[in-house]
């Protein structure tokens, strides 16, 4: 990684609160990476508002859609329900839990 150098104007008290909590070999590894939190986060924050104008954008053609298809999703489960039900096991005739006696 090549690093840069550069100079911004920041408020003394920033600074001065900055320098005191973070050591001195590790400032730049500090802003460097609150940077890239802030570009994270913007990045973030268009792509959602970008996924969102998109949804708008085609809600009426998911609208359309779905009034084309559900007439025929409810068929479909009216189909299913109106199918009796599948046994689980085969049936077997009911037995006698007492003994069989013979004779006596």
């Amino acid at each position: 990684m090549s690093l840069v150098k550069r100079t911004y104007a920041l408020p003394e008290a920033t600074l001065g609160s900055f320098e005191k909590k973070v050591p001195t070999g590790e400032r730049s590894a500090v802003v460097a990476s609150l940077m890239q939190d802030w570009l994270d986060r913007d990045r973030r924050q268009k792509l959602r508002e970008d996924i969102i104008a998109g949804c708008r954008d085609m809600s009426e053609i998911y609208l359309e859609v779905e009034r084309e298809y559900h007439p025929l999703e409810e068929e479909i489960h009216r189909a299913v329900d109106k199918q009796p039900k599948a046994r689980r096991g085969r049936a077997r005739p009911a037995r006698s839990r007492g003994r069989v006696r013979t004779g006596g």
